[in-house]
């Protein structure tokens, strides 16, 4: 297996593979790829006879950054119906902004290697809320499965607006954005008035210390607010609040995104979309529809493809289904590889997302198109490292299939 020769390469050279790189190079049908020390160090037509610890020959393959997923609990859950193994959310009305889930990472989780099997090699983690609108701050890991994968932390303040919002808030929109700005407008004030506040020399506050002080970055413009909303209206009304406080705004969901994507590009607001979301299965996504993200790009929009909503974290990688989907759909091919690479590293400040001579070698060796569903991972790299491909899925494929005689486990094949 490559893999097992791969584990302590510390030079890896990839020939003859397409290799999709996202920079001014464009897309190189046939070309070579030399990854040294953890970053590339060259790709042209032809290197020649390089050394290399690992030298693998990609004809017919396909090389592409690895897939960074704009938004997930990875690390944060395990069973969705298991109340134990889920950090992501508190059921505490006293904390919201405040709440910093990264402290709860489990970088062992079974689906770090489940997602990284599937390309993934970093990710965007932010918490999810049952009682307040600020659902608290999002993080960011590479996919290693080592304990010193987080690679940022306090990266976004997690918001609900639109129908969940309005439900967590107390039944209306209305009510739900006078919660945000409300939030807004007194962590202007505490910031402005820290001492007498602490002091309790001050006008006493609706929210926390410890959640106007998360706040402090937010209208700092040292991190960006992602929004939770879908209708076109609702849309609108963030990109109004985020013009009168100044702020870094990141929309998430934006179904109805297509009927204003001239004012999201105008506005320089970038949106992470469900590409596979064509369902009007609420009323605020009553304008859904497939070619969502390439009306969006062609106006201008920054647009992320994030996982099918109804898989959650556990299929972060399937975002490159979305992304496929989306290109038949008419967004251009290496527009949709970017939707699930280098825009996601656009938007959240990540390193990664482009394959050029000095950056970060994260990429996925492809069997095939990378945005065909039977195309499949055949070698993973995060930091010029090959990764494991095993999987508990894999691992109990092997198990059944091909069972010790006399163990008792699994059954023989007739």
């Amino acid at each position: 297996m490559v893999l097992a020769a791969a584990a302590q390469a510390q030079t890896v050279l990839i020939k003859n593979a397409k290799i999709v790189t996202l920079t001014d190079q464009g897309t190189l049908a046939s070309a070579d790829l030399l990854v040294r020390d953890g970053r590339i160090e060259q790709i042209a037509d032809n290197l020649g006879d390089l050394n290399a610890d690992l030298i693998i020959d990609g004809y017919g393959k396909v090389i592409t950054p690895g897939l960074i997923a704009p938004s997930s609990e990875l690390g944060l859950t395990e069973i969705g119906a298991a109340a134990s193994t889920n950090d992501g959310a508190v059921l505490d009305s006293a904390i919201g902004a405040g709440f910093d889930p990264s402290v709860a990472y489990n970088p062992r989780s079974t689906l770090i290697p489940f997602n990284r099997a599937g390309g993934l090699t970093r990710a965007v983690v932010v918490p999810s809320s049952e009682e307040k609108i600020f659902a608290g701050q999002g993080f960011a890991i590479k996919l290693t499965g080592e304990f010193d994968s987080i690679i940022d932390t306090g990266l976004v303040q997690k918001v609900y607006f639109g129908e969940y919002g309005a439900q967590l808030a107390g039944g209306s929109r209305a009510r739900a954005y006078e919660q945000i700005e409300g939030a807004l407008q007194q962590a202007v004030e505490y910031n402005r008035n820290r001492d007498a506040i602490r002091k309790g020399a001050w006008r006493e506050l609706e929210f926390s210390i410890a959640d106007l002080e998360a706040l402090q970055p937010l209208i700092e413009g040292e991190q960006s607010l992602l929004v939770s909303a879908n209708r076109a209206s609702d849309l609108l009304q963030m990109l109004a609040l985020a013009k009168k406080y100044n702020l870094k705004l990141i929309i998430q969901g934006a179904a109805e995104g297509w009927m204003v994507a001239d004012q999201l590009a105008a506005a320089r607001v970038p949106v992470v979309i469900d590409a596979l979301g064509n369902s009007p299965d609420a009323f605020e996504k009553l304008g859904a529809r497939l070619d969502n993200a390439a009306l969006m790009q062609k106006a201008g929009v920054l647009v992320a493809i994030s996982g099918p909503g109804y898989a959650g974290s556990h299929n972060s990688y399937l975002s490159r289904q979305g992304a496929g989907n989306a290109v038949a759909y008419g967004l251009p091919f290496e527009e949709g590889v970017r939707a699930i690479s280098a825009n996601v590293a656009t938007i959240f400040g990540l390193e990664g997302g482009v394959l050029a001579p000095g950056s970060r070698a994260d990429l996925v060796l492809w069997s095939g198109d990378p945005l065909e569903v039977t195309s499949f991972a055949e070698m993973v790299l995060i930091d010029g490292k090959p990764q494991s491909l095993v999987t508990r899925s894999t691992r109990l494929r092997d198990r059944y299939l091909h069972p010790q005689a006399g163990t008792g486990h699994g059954y023989k094949l007739k």
